[in-house]
């Protein structure tokens, strides 16, 4: 696990299926359900949508709509820090591989794209709304995004063997079609890839030139977010 400043910061990931707090800078990681946050403790926040700064301008799938994530999820104060969830898996996937550079994908509820190199979020909200991937209308309001396809909302459970290699294909598509999404490195994490390790694989086929990989997220947490929302507040600590 990549070095932490030493102090203790509340790590709370919102997500379709569910909210997840980590806590962070204790000896161990502490897994907690729901949105858990002690008295004095930081608290950061990783939340789909589109991000600005305090608030969350849109999240389709959460229904939030200039919302202040602290105040849906009735917690005392606001967040000292708040990422976008995917932004925020893909600064915590390149902190655990010692700052890599590479392209996110997030597959849950929703898709979440994000690109990192030198240990920043240059590119954000990727992926998962745009494109011509089908017919369908998308809950962002748009017809044929990624997330018609690839997301757990539009997919039957359990996943056939076919439309497994379908969303592959798809993602696979629209990574290649991302002009930013051009390191050599995919991370496939999220939901659907927990449940279905044959995704990742599928994936890799599917993008013969890339490495693609899976998250390196300790067992028991949602994603990488809390090391990424840690690794951001310490950054703007720093400055």
């Amino acid at each position: 696990m990549p070095a932490l400043s030493g102090r203790q910061l509340a790590c709370v990931e919102v997500g379709g299926g569910g909210i997840e707090t980590v806590l962070l800078g204790g000896p161990v990681p502490v897994v907690l359900p729901g949105a858990q946050v002690p008295p004095g403790l930081p608290l950061l926040m990783a939340v789909p949508g589109l991000i600005e700064g305090s608030r969350v301008l849109a999240a389709s799938n959460l229904g939030w709509f200039d919302a202040d994530p602290a105040e849906e999820l009735g917690l005392a104060a606001p967040a000292d820090l708040l990422l976008n969830d995917a932004a925020a898996a893909a600064l915590g996937e390149s902190a655990l591989r010692g700052g890599a550079a590479l392209t996110y994908v997030g597959l849950g509820t929703g898709v979440g794209g994000a690109v990192v190199r030198d240990g920043i979020v240059v590119g954000a909200n990727l992926l998962g709304h745009g494109g011509t991937f089908s017919a369908l209308l998308c809950p962002c309001g748009r017809s044929g995004c990624l997330e018609t396809v690839a997301a757990g909302w539009a997919l039957p459970d359990p996943l056939p063997a076919n439309r497994l290699h379908e969303v592959a294909a798809a993602v696979a598509g629209a990574v290649n079609a991302e002009p930013l999404a051009a390191a050599p490195l995919v991370v496939v994490a999220g939901g659907l890839a927990r449940r279905h390790p044959a995704l990742v694989t599928a994936v890799q086929t599917a993008m013969p030139d890339r490495v693609v990989e899976p998250s390196a997220a300790p067992d028991g947490v949602k994603s990488a977010a809390a090391w990424g929302l840690a690794l951001a507040y310490e950054q703007v600590s720093v400055e």
